[in-house]
């Protein structure tokens, strides 16, 4: 009845092979190739029938010294209804070893309580009673400090010094911007993460600050190479998470706050400055607004309003008008340590990520053992060379480094055609 939130229960017909698969990747089995099969399967809509979860181990990567198969990437996906990027990386470390050496862990204890497989109406619609009685309370309590949160913001929406850098709504109209296609493209990069907190310590900026300005001069490049750049400033969307220390429970708790991202800079060094302050304007009103952003809610037929919602944008064409942001900027905290899976060492960890209608392009970038890796997924109509745009944004590091750090070349790697996305040596499986 659309009454509370799904349920995960046990499946008595479990079948991992619903789930993990393998993929040949076609020859020769470089990096456009990688890249080419991962697109074309996190285009695939996912199986609403199954749990909403996968992994497809990609085999016939090319290794540089002509042997296949030394190497293998993973390539996994869950809803995001799920999960949020935060727990998503959760769950990779709950994969992942930390040494070389297997380990025969036992099975841990289920964190689900345990269900029956099939419920009955009414012990459905009394646990969704008891539920929603619950978040109603929760909401109630919750009532003093938002008030007060939005009586701070209020303030803030008065006071134009409080607001400087913050970016004007509505976003500028470019080709990002549109209704999502059925296919998407896909490109990766990366950079050091002592790199960039080289360029940010000069600049007195954050590491936050200086890969939001160096996407900005990016899109800047790439889009004026198009005769398609506006002359306001492109906004981000940028997922903040509302996690407190310590929780890796597996929900989304996640928000988004708007930054400038100084496209209608010509300059580097003050474009990184212009976004700084952006960013810090959108970090102070997020963090007031932080008690009106927490917490569950739950309405009857709620889940039915969003389909429709969602359903209604998708066929009047909304997603061709005024939009809040342009592009979506992501930031996801990864392992530092080295990690291992069967005793193979992973080497990178590029992420994939989501595209939306009137948002078509995803700039997501996630650290591994001291390296940012990117990773640009988009709606194949909105960004057809998503590969431009990578090597745009990494031009755009290697010049900023350069103008910053002139005695040090950047150690920037535009990955090579024939070069693996992933890098597991793992065993082949079958």
């Amino acid at each position: 009845f659309d009454l509370d939130h799904p349920l995960w229960v046990r499946d008595p017909d479990f079948d991992i092979s619903r789930h993990i698969y393998r993929i040949d990747v076609p020859a020769p089995g470089g990096q456009a190739e990688l890249e080419q099969t991962i697109a074309e399967l996190h285009a695939a809509p996912m199986d609403r029938s199954r749990p909403l979860w996968e992994m497809a181990v990609l085999c016939g990567l090319a290794n540089g010294d002509g042997i296949k198969n030394r190497r293998v990437a993973y390539y996994s996906r869950v809803h995001h209804a799920c999960l949020d990027g935060m727990a998503g990386q959760a769950a990779t470390m709950k994969l992942m070893d930390s040494e070389p050496e297997s380990q025969n862990v036992p099975t841990p204890p289920s964190v689900f309580t345990e269900r029956p497989a099939h419920h009955s109406a009414a012990s459905l619609l009394v646990d969704a009673w008891r539920n929603f009685t619950a978040m109603q309370v929760d909401q109630i309590t919750r009532w003093p400090e938002r008030l007060t949160a939005a009586a701070r913001l209020w303030q803030r929406a008065l006071d134009p010094s409080k607001s400087l850098g913050a970016p004007q709504a509505p976003a500028p109209k470019t080709v990002f911007n549109r209704p999502l296609s059925a296919a998407r493209t896909y490109a990766v990069g990366e950079v050091p993460v002592a790199d960039i907190k080289a360029v940010g310590r000069e600049l007195d900026a954050t590491l936050n600050d200086v890969f939001l300005a160096v996407c900005g001069g990016g899109l800047r490049r790439y889009l004026e190479a198009k005769g398609d750049l506006p002359k306001a400033p492109l906004i981000a969307g940028c997922p903040v998470s509302l996690r407190k220390p310590g929780d890796a429970s597996l929900n989304n708790q996640v928000t988004m706050m708007p930054v400038a991202l100084g496209t209608d800079i010509a300059d580097a060094r003050a474009r990184v400055a212009a976004v700084a302050a952006s960013a810090r304007a959108a970090k102070a009103a997020t963090a007031e607004a932080a008690p009106l952003l927490t917490g569950e809610a739950a309405l009857p037929g709620l889940p039915t309003a969003l389909r429709s919602m969602a359903l209604w944008t998708e066929r009047t064409g909304v997603a061709d008008g005024p939009q809040p942001i342009n592009v979506v900027i992501s930031n996801v905290p990864g392992p530092r340590q080295t990690l291992y899976s069967n005793g193979a060492r992973m080497l990178t960890h590029y992420p994939v990520s989501i595209a939306a209608h009137g948002t078509g392009v995803n700039l997501t970038v996630q650290s591994y053992d001291g390296v940012l890796y990117l990773g640009i997924t988009a709606c194949a109509k909105a960004l057809p060379d998503a590969g431009r745009l990578r090597d745009a944004i990494l031009t755009e590091f290697i010049n900023l480094k350069a103008a910053v750090l002139p005695a040090k070349p950047a150690n920037v790697h535009p990955l090579a055609a024939t070069a693996p996305l992933s890098a597991e040596m793992l065993p082949r499986v079958a």
